[in-house]
C-alpha cells in the first residue's frame, strides 16, 4: 500500500501514485512468500513465482557498520543493464554522490521499520541519454526474524532499440514508501529529487 508521502513529480505518462502492474505483481510475491511474519524469509520466496522478475530481481545486504549496499545477488538483466556483474558491488557507486547517504539511509529504515520502497528514477546511459526506472524495493531476511536483506525489482519497460548501458542512477522524480504493516519511516524522500 502506497504511503502519502510523495513529490508532485510525475512518472511520465502516468500519475505519481501509479505503480506498473509488475511492480504490484513483484509485491504480490513477496507477501505470498510471508506467511504472516514481519518480513518474509529468503529461503521462503518462491522461486516459480519470482522466475518472471528473475532478469531484473536484484538482493542486497546492507552493512550497517559501514555505509555500503553490496549487492548479494544479481539478475542477468543487470549485467546488460551496467555492461558488467554487480555481484559484490556496492550499488552505492552507481549513484549520484549527492544522495549516496539518503539511498543508504532509506534502504536501512526499509528494515528497522519493515516497510517497502517505489520510485520512479533517472538513470544517465552511456550515450549521455536518459531512461525512466522502476524500482520496487522490499525487506526479506537471510533465515532470523529480523529484516537484513531488501530485495529489488527493476522495471524500466520495453526499449524499442535494445538494452541501454546504464552510467549512473541519478535522483528519484517520484517516491513512496510501501506499508507492508508496520508504518512508513518519518525520512523526508524530497532529497531524492533534489528538493
Amino acid at each position: 500500500m502506497l504511503s502519502t508521502q510523495s513529490n508532485p513529480s510525475q512518472f511520465p505518462g502516468r500519475p505519481a501514485a501509479l505503480r506498473s502492474a509488475d511492480s504490484v505483481a513483484f509485491e504480490e510475491v513477496w507477501e505470498a512468500s510471508r506467511d504472516r511474519i514481519a518480513v518474509p524469509l529468503r529461503s521462503a520466496i518462491d522461486l516459480r513465482r519470482v522466475a518472471e522478475f528473475a532478469r531484473w530481481f536484484a538482493i542486497i545486504e546492507p552493512d550497517l557498520e559501514t555505509p555500503a549496499l553490496p549487492f548479494r545477488l544479481v539478475g542477468s538483466g543487470f549485467f546488460e543493464f551496467f555492461g558488467h556483474d554487480l555481484t559484490g558491488l556496492d550499488y552505492l557507486t552507481l549513484v549520484d554522490p549527492a544522495i549516496r547517504q539518503l539511498a543508504y539511509d532509506s534502504v536501512v529504515a526499509c528494515l528497522t521499520q519493515p516497510c517497502g520502497l517505489w520510485q520512479a528514477t533517472p538513470a544517465t546511459t552511456a550515450d549521455r541519454s536518459s531512461l525512466i526506472c522502476e524500482y520496487t524495493i522490499l525487506p526479506i531476511s537471510k533465515g532470523g526474524s529480523r529484516a537484513d536483506q531488501i530485495v529489488v525489482y527493476v522495471n524500466f519497460g520495453k526499449p524499442d532499440t535494445g538494452i541501454p548501458v546504464v552510467d549512473r542512477v541519478e535522483h528519484s522524480t517520484v517516491w513512496h514508501w510501501l506499508d507492508i504493516g508496520h508504518g512508513v519511516p518519518r525520512i523526508d524522500l524530497g532529497a531524492f529529487a533534489g528538493a
